[in-house]
């Protein structure tokens, strides 16, 4: 069965293609704005709100106007993919799947453009070369890509992206044939997400592990505030404010890509050696407001679990997530006392009915495995296995399945 999948590829445009890209983006904003302004003014004076395709027909008609003429020096397909795209964010608003969408300035870092097949692009790439080569409308030359890996099959669409530290990329949508899902390693393993150790694991045939988080945005903090104190003497506008503000941008695309390596990687390999997955419900947006916001943006939980989703659904594997208000962290794995919430500092604790002396992320990991019932083999095991599972101390790690994990920093 085929998937839909995106295959991106650096760019590298000329200065005469950067300015012609710039127009197009320009258009791309122009055309959002002017159908979020459509809407708004049907809204404001209690009209029925117009259609697409109602939208869609007034807009060709603007652009036949005198002062409209510069619309077309570019492509229409790309402004016509605008409207639909605000057509569509409309459509989520109003089933509550997002919120309602805003205007977009050429201040803002990203911008992008989308031609379908309609538009007529054109792909060229030779055998075993390095580059490849895409003809656009309206864009004289042709752009320059980095080639890294091999199309499946011909795109059906292609959207090209300027990002704040001032590079280019290109996106292709094609059908691409399941990658084989590799061979699962344990059955089950349930999942706890932390700050102090990016994820606690507990495997269904006794094993366990803990991985470091990276505090990428921890690390280039300095650097940051070096760049923020020379940005504010930097006169707006000028020359030396842009240099400093594109090397900012650049620290950030940094750290974003260190962020999503590391989840991506683990992502992969907990989705490939597991044949279910048990993972807590976060709400990432609710801790964004709290005094531990900056932590939390930097374990980059959200990219995780949404990976995870999604190699779990093109394995064939099965990702649960627990109810959110699960007490994991509150209930011993042991005897299933429920002794309340803990300070983030206690990191250990002792259950007071059954004295079992337990580490609080491995404690909350096979608590989760529990509920999401993908515990059995545990059970079978006997309480021997589970105490050593959730028991704190490095001497503790079980050992019985002679893995390589347990040498892994906790």
């Amino acid at each position: 069965m085929e998937t839909i999948r995106r295959y991106n590829y650096r760019a590298y445009p000329t200065r005469g293609q950067r300015e012609a890209l710039s127009r197009l983006f320009g258009a791309c904003r122009y055309a959002w704005n002017w159908y979020l302004d459509q809407r708004k003014v049907a809204w404001w004076l209690h009209l029925p709100l117009p259609s697409y395709a109602e939208l869609s027909r007034r807009f060709t008609e603007f652009k036949r106007e005198p002062e409209s003429k510069w619309l077309w020096m570019v492509s229409s397909g790309p402004m016509a993919q605008a409207l639909r795209h605000a057509e569509t964010a409309y459509s989520r608003a109003y089933a509550h799947k997002a919120g309602y969408p805003r205007y977009k300035s050429r201040h803002c870092g990203e911008q992008s453009a989308t031609f379908t097949t309609s538009a007529r692009f054109h792909v060229r790439h030779e055998h075993n070369a390095r580059w490849m080569f895409l003809r656009l409308p309206k864009i004289d030359g042709e752009l320059k890509l980095r080639w890294s890996r091999d199309l499946p099959s011909g795109p059906s669409s292609v959207t090209l992206m300027r990002h704040a530290d001032g590079t280019y990329e290109v996106s292709f949508v094609v059908k691409a044939e399941p990658r084989k899902a590799p061979k699962p390693r344990h059955n089950a393993c349930g999942i706890d997400m932390g700050l102090e150790s990016l994820a606690s694991i507990v495997y269904s045939d006794g094993t366990r592990e803990k991985v470091a988080p990276l505090r990428a945005m921890r690390k280039a903090e300095r650097k940051l505030r070096k760049l923020d104190k020379e940005l504010s003497r930097r006169k707006r506008g000028s020359n030396d404010y842009s240099k400093t503000r594109l090397a900012k941008a650049r620290l950030y695309a940094r750290i974003g890509a260190q962020r999503r390596d590391l989840a991506c990687k683990l992502a992969s390999r907990v989705a490939g050696e597991n044949q279910a997955v048990a993972l807590e419900t976060l709400c990432v947006k609710g801790l964004m407001r709290t005094h531990v916001g900056k932590s939390v943006a930097d374990a980059a939980w959200s990219t995780f679990t949404d990976r995870v989703d999604a190699l779990c659904a093109q394995w064939g594997r099965k990702a649960i997530h627990i109810d959110r208000w699960c007490p994991s962290s509150q209930v011993c794995s042991q005897c299933g006392r429920r002794d309340g919430p803990k300070p983030l500092d206690v990191r250990e604790w002792k259950c007071p009915r059954c004295g079992a002396f337990l580490d609080r992320d491995y404690n909350a990991a096979l608590n989760i495995l529990d509920a999401a019932g993908l515990a059995e083999s545990l059970n079978a095991r006997g309480g021997d296995v589970r105490r050593r599972l959730a028991s704190a101390g490095r001497d503790a790690i079980a050992r019985e399945a002679g893995t390589h994990r347990t040498a892994m920093p906790h």
